[in-house]
């Protein structure tokens, strides 16, 4: 069986746990890579996450992807079904990490949406610079849903990235509630507050206002049949970065795909390790 090793100062950085869970195949099956579950410390909370990497034995760093997950407190953690898509992008050759998130079943805290749980995925960063298998230089970002709105507030917050890619992002929580009344009423203002008296936090949420703070390469991804967050929030962030002049950014926006883009699994996949490859030093 085999283990993480630690970096040389033997820090792991602030990671307190770490279990390897390549015997548990109840929600994976993948001979290629090794799964992983850690707990590591952010703001003096115990938060949840998974590093997947392949089990090869070769001794040349690699590139890593900081996966973020959808949803919102529990609803939306990383489960099996989105272990094994982790799976399949670690067994590309990529070291693959994941946060929990605070504010759920498995981590302390309270989830913001897009709040102070930034810095659990800004230390996922540096726990992945820090492990000796992996290339600190090639480090890249994908996000689903809200960990693509994730993705572009994180954007914002360091220069170790060297691109980023979304799959059924939102850019505009005002247009969000116009098409999801609902969870404007059930996740925003619990989470963030109302958009009278926390009209800032709204606009902090939304890339389309800050876009040109940007700097990564963006591969935007979106189906015209997703149901939970409507196709025309991608549109507005392509048209605003073309208007801007921005040009090293890519989209496809799939007829007939649903908002994890599940019915085109293999054209999405492709396009994001062709992505990631392609903006590796």
């Amino acid at each position: 069986m085999s283990c993480i090793k630690r970096s040389k100062n033997e820090s792991f950085h602030e990671a307190i746990s770490y279990q390897n869970l390549l015997n548990n195949t109840d929600f994976f099956n993948n001979d290629f890579v090794d799964f992983y579950k850690i707990k590591y410390l952010v703001d003096t909370l115990n938060i949840e996450g998974f590093i997947v990497k392949p089990n090869q034995n070769k001794t040349e760093k690699l590139p890593a992807i900081i996966f973020c997950r959808g949803g919102n407190q529990s609803f939306g953690m990383l489960n099996g079904y989105q272990l094994r898509m982790m799976g399949n992008l670690s067994a590309e050759g990529y070291v693959v990490l994941g946060s929990q998130l605070r504010g759920n079943m498995a981590s302390e805290g309270v989830d913001e949406f897009g709040g102070k749980d930034l810095n659990d995925i800004l230390k996922l960063i540096e726990i992945a610079k820090e492990l000796d298998f992996v290339d600190e230089k090639n480090i890249h970002i994908l996000g689903y849903s809200r960990g693509g709105m994730n993705t572009y507030q994180i954007s914002k917050l360091t220069d170790n990235i060297n691109s980023i890619a979304v799959v059924g992002a939102p850019t505009n929580k005002f247009e969000s509630i116009k098409f999801r009344e609902s969870m404007y009423h059930q996740v925003y203002k619990p989470l963030f507050g109302d958009t009278i008296t926390n009209k800032e936090a709204y606009f902090k949420r939304s890339a389309v206002y800050w876009h040109k703070e940007i700097n990564e390469p963006i591969l935007i991804l979106h189906g015209t049949d997703d149901n939970r967050v409507a196709v025309e929030e991608a549109k507005q962030l392509i048209d605003s970065l073309k208007i801007s002049g921005k040009t090293d950014f890519s989209y496809k926006l799939f007829e007939g795909g649903n908002h994890t883009l599940s019915n085109f699994a293999d054209e999405r996949d492709s396009l994001i390790i062709n992505w990631f490859k392609t903006h590796s030093k």
